[in-house]
């Protein structure tokens, strides 16, 4: 029995073998290219978005309509937190100081009053009180701040990437509430594919800073390269 049954398997891997070596050159060839499409496909689906971003600690210093609220202590128009006490600390103190108010009013009602115009001041240019445009404008501040290569820098290929990454972030937000609105989505075509040729100039300059952009953009190389599609 055992002697049958090992005539049997040897007679059943000859058969396999056999259709194995009559199989037709244009059917393996067949098989490799469904294969290597497979794989395509495959890589193409885990290729990452062009237009969501990894958190990074620079997106986290930025603002939205959400978080300004708790944004204290900062301000619109370029103001740092240096000017801020300049201006609405210090700056009371000095005018009471040289106005002669003794005459009408004690020096402690001239303080309170110059305090009181002060506090007015500083409330209408607080980013807590600013509207979608200007938190945008400090946003693009932000920008300049955290990637120029020195101060006032708004010309570098960092620099440019990140104000264009900013408002990629915002108007997908916007278009996540409204996804019928195809101006935007055309506008947002446009600025992932500008950021694409500013970042591909970056690394044709700079491999170095090209990658330390990336990281701190949340970006992938393949989300940026290549054909890209949004």
């Amino acid at each position: 029995t055992t002697l049958a049954h090992s005539a049997l398997s040897y007679r059943s891997f000859q058969s396999s073998a056999i259709v194995c070596a009559k199989k037709h050159p244009k059917q393996i060839r067949k098989e490799n290219l469904a294969k290597r499409a497979a794989i395509v496909t495959e890589y193409e689906r885990s290729k990452p978005s062009p237009v969501v971003a990894a958190p990074t600690p620079f997106y986290a210093s930025l603002h939205t309509s959400e978080t300004v609220s708790r944004a204290t202590d900062t301000y619109q128009h370029g103001l740092t937190a240096e000017d801020a006490v300049l201006l609405f600390e210090k700056a009371p103190q000095a005018v009471t100081d040289i106005t002669k108010s003794s005459v009408v009013r004690s020096k402690e009602e001239a303080l309170k009053a110059e305090q009181q115009k002060a506090d007015i001041v500083k409330q209408i240019v607080s980013l807590q009180n600013a509207n979608a445009k200007a938190i945008q404008l400090w946003n693009v501040q932000r920008c300049i701040e955290w990637f120029g290569r020195k101060e006032g820098d708004t010309g570098s290929p960092e620099v440019q990437a990140a104000i264009l990454s900013v408002r990629i972030q915002h108007l997908h937000s916007h278009l996540q509430q409204h996804k019928k609105d195809r101006h935007n989505y055309r506008q947002l075509r446009s600025m992932v594919h500008q950021r694409a040729k500013i970042l591909k100039y970056l690394k044709n300059k700079s491999l170095t800073r090209y990658n330390s952009c990336l990281e701190q953009l949340g970006l992938q190389p393949r989300a940026v390269e290549g054909e890209i599609i949004v």
